[in-house]
């Protein structure tokens, strides 16, 4: 009987269907064939190239299926962000499953302009889509996700979870009870006993055949799934050579159950899987417990100032409940859903959407998490708890850029050449074992596939880094993903910013020279610097505190150049605060820290004195192995104070714009210097974003600067060298866990290719090895925690 076509696009045999054809492809229906138009009219051919017919089959659905989504009270559950122009949305794709779907999913924008973004996270099997809604509604999105067949759930996703869960389970099971039931029945044949009926001999066997089989198609099935699409895509995963020990065993087991030989293997074979489901088992429960690359929001770092009973109060954003009012300042980040309670905001939403035009928001107005505020200080109230998972979720969605590559995933690159490896191994054997004993050819074969097993190599990468990342975070370094680790051992240069970074920005010495303020001008001045988040606003509003000057009024117009100043007006009053030139339009030859402030036709300035950070002497000693370098946008009048701080006044630089702060990163860099970055993030976010590790100093402002790779607490800082160490600890640790899974490998390989290993024992062996990864990799690394 010939073999019918299958469909060039999903794969499914046409069998007694219409046969559609397009430039000489064959589809199964009219669905499949639309989606290759779009792929190849849209030059996403490619989509083929990773996975051979690996397209989903649309479903038939009614146009109006999604219209429920365009009813406001429903919409709103399911939407992350909304604007005039945007919206921004997470949704379950449950048909998400390989590489191509990813590829497809990510180049929507080429299919439907109206789609700005589309990111995959594909553990989740969610897709986070930004799309203009003048141009697309959200339900004719679902529509089109779902005729190129992946259709949106807008159901339960924690009810989906729990019954992948307990399918799961079933599955384990179910080869856990073969498994039990196999041994109990051949538990004469272990103890060598010849004597019994061969009726009940025959008997158990056929029982052992017949529980054998739901293990074959339903405990085993996912291996088998993977290793046929690892095999039609033209590359090889870990499933192979477990799928190919699965059916040795078992087609072996059959062949002498049904020649009346006895049981066989089907213990082993039932014992394989059932083992292969523990290790599977405890590897999902741990990542969902670690969570490393997108789970953030037990640990990451962001604060937000709270007014209660008109004190200011700063608290973590886990701490905010519904009703609670917030106060957020220029170049801070909204960190919860909230209405606007001040008159007037200007709202940044580039972070959420990549549009850089700023949306104005009136009184009463709904502002989306995310958002970053541009101007005068505002007082919003929650209206939704706080959203750390969503900021964090942005925070990686960043396009990484050149400056900081990319990290190919090591199990990857162990899986290209060890699977190919352990096959030779494999085939060799068995050719020796033909001409020693060509009766455990099967055997040996089968114990050299299962016990050589990478599964211990591909996670001694994630865990150790993962690891010593959560326990950074413990510690005060809040870092973006695993691989910045593995840059921080690249480090020679360390680049500090000195204003709030080196120096204190909380207790700076702060005087005032100039005309005699009366008590309304110092709320006005105190009122503006509040709106500020640099270092010296933050000075002076803690300087007017000490004499017992507050003020919530609101400052109109209020404007802020970076590098340059604040300004704004309060009832027909100019008041500006920043350098001379700023105010006055001409440059002053001065050494001092200062800000000069002209509010009305009264003029003055704010004079600050430097202090070193608590431990940036002993931090600095501790960094002899790294060449240290300071940039400052300030007067050198502190140039002997860092000369003796640093031993060398070759790597200083002040009166340092944030060009010239990004331009020094770059020099060193193309010197072939691995630069860490640490600053503000208000006038070095570009230095930030170029240099190959960054971190941001976070102190009581809730400022977000998404192109650094971690946000270091202020009083953390001196730190930073232990930090550094715990990074190479880490690849010491990854050194160690790679090392013993060799040796694991060797000495298994060793066994099993000897004829001293059986399949079942090498099946019990090979997740225990993976465990024992893992445990070992955590105890390094926390056994280090313990010693400081």
């Amino acid at each position: 009987m010939a073999n019918n076509p299958s469909c060039d696009h999903c794969g499914d045999e046409i069998i007694g269907k219409q046969q559609y054809t397009y430039n000489d492809k064959s589809f199964c229906c009219n669905g499949c064939m639309t989606v290759y138009q779009l792929l190849t009219d849209n030059q996403l051919g490619a989509f083929y190239n990773f996975e051979d017919k690996s397209g989903v089959r649309p479903q038939h659905i009614q146009k109006h299926k999604y219209d429920f989504l365009e009813v406001p009270e429903i919409k709103a559950k399911f939407v992350d962000f909304e604007d005039d122009n945007y919206i921004k949305i997470t949704l379950f794709l449950p048909e998400i499953h390989c590489s191509s779907c990813i590829y497809l999913l990510e180049n929507l924008p080429k299919i439907l302009p109206a789609i700005t973004s589309c990111q995959v996270a594909f553990v989740q099997r969610e897709a986070l889509i930004t799309f203009r809604k003048k141009e697309l509604k959200l339900s004719e999105l679902a529509y089109f996700l779902n005729k190129i067949g992946y259709a949106p759930n807008f159901g339960n996703r924690n009810e989906q979870s729990k019954k992948i869960d307990k399918i799961f389970l079933y599955k384990l099971g179910i080869a856990a009870f073969a498994f039990g039931s196999i041994m109990l029945w051949s538990f004469p044949e272990y103890l060598g006993i010849d004597t019994m009926d061969f009726k009940i001999r025959s008997f158990t066997s056929a029982l052992s055949l017949v529980v054998s089989i739901p293990v074959l198609l339903f405990s085993a099935r996912d291996y088998f799934v993977s290793a046929y699409k690892s095999i039609k895509s033209k590359s090889l995963n870990l499933d192979v050579p477990i799928v190919i020990g699965i059916m040795a065993l078992y087609t072996q087991s059959v062949y002498t159950i049904l020649t009346e030989g006895g049981p066989g293997y089907m213990d082993s074979f039932a014992g394989f899987v059932f083992f292969l489901l523990i290790g599977k088992w405890f590897q999902n429960r741990t990542y969902k417990s670690l969570s490393f690359d997108r789970d953030y929001t037990s640990y990451f770092p962001v604060a937000v100032t709270k007014i209660e009973q008109q004190e200011e109060q700063i608290i973590e954003i886990e701490k905010i409940n519904i009703g609670d009012t917030i106060l957020i300042r220029n170049e801070e980040i909204i960190p919860c859903d909230s209405i606007l309670q001040s008159e007037t905001a200007k709202i940044d939403y580039s972070f959420v959407t990549g549009e850089s035009e700023p949306i104005y928001k009136n009184k009463g107005d709904y502002i989306y998490a995310g958002g970053k505020l541009l101007g005068q200080k505002v007082v919003l109230k929650a209206d939704k708890s706080s959203n750390r998972s969503l900021l964090t979720q942005l925070w990686n969605d960043i396009k990484i850029d050149k400056f900081k590559p990319n990290r190919y995933k090591f199990q990857d690159v162990i899986a290209k050449y060890f699977l190919w490896t352990v096959l030779s191994i494999a085939t060799i054997s068995a050719v020796a074992w033909w001409f020693i004993d060509s009766s455990r050819i099967l055997e040996i074969v089968v114990a050299v596939l299962i016990v050589a097993c990478p599964c211990a190599l591909a996670l001694s990468s994630p865990f150790t880094f993962g690891n010593s990342m959560k326990l950074m975070g413990r510690k005060g370094l809040y870092l973006k993903n695993t691989t910045v680790i593995e840059r921080m051992n690249e480090i020679t240069d360390i680049v500090f910013d000195k204003t709030g970074t080196l120096t204190e920005s909380t207790h700076l010495k702060v005087h005032f020279d100039g005309d005699e303020l009366d008590a309304k001008e110092k709320e006005i001045i105190y009122a503006l610097a509040n709106s500020s988040t640099h270092p010296l606003s933050r000075a002076i509003v803690r300087y007017f505190k000490l004499q017992g000057i507050t003020s919530a009024i609101a400052i109109d117009d209020f404007e802020e150049v970076v590098n340059k100043g604040t300004k704004g007006n309060y009832d027909d009053i100019a008041v500006l605060l920043g350098s001379y030139e700023f105010i006055f339009g001409t440059q002053i030859s001065s050494i001092e820290t200062e800000t000069y402030v002209k509010i009305g036709s009264k003029n003055g300035k704010f004079v600050f004195e430097s202090e070193l950070r608590h431990g940036v002497h002993k931090l600095i000693k501790s960094l002899d192995n790294y060449t240290v370098h300071v940039l400052s946008g300030d007067k050198d009048k502190d140039f002997e104070l860092i000369k003796n701080l640093v031993g060398s006044d070759q790597t200083i630089r002040f009166n340092q714009n944030p060009n010239d702060k990004l331009d020094y990163v770059l020099a060193l860099q193309n010197e072939g210097k691995k630069v860490l970055m640490i600053g503000d993030g208000l006038n070095d976010s570009g230095a930030l974003g170029v240099a190959h590790v960054s971190f941001a100093v976070s102190e009581d402002v809730f400022r977000f600067t998404p192109s650094s790779d971690g946000i270091i607490k202020a009083e953390k800082l001196h730190y930073l060298a232990d930090f550094l160490d715990q990074s190479h600890y880490a690849k010491k640790v990854l050194t160690i866990c790679l090392a013993f899974s060799l040796i694991y490998n060797t000495i298994g390989l060793s066994f099993a290719i000897g004829g001293l290993l059986s399949p079942l024992v090498a099946a019990i062996i090979m997740p225990s090895s993976s465990i024992t990864v893992v445990g070992l990799s955590t105890l390094l690394v926390y056994l280090r925690k313990s010693k400081r």
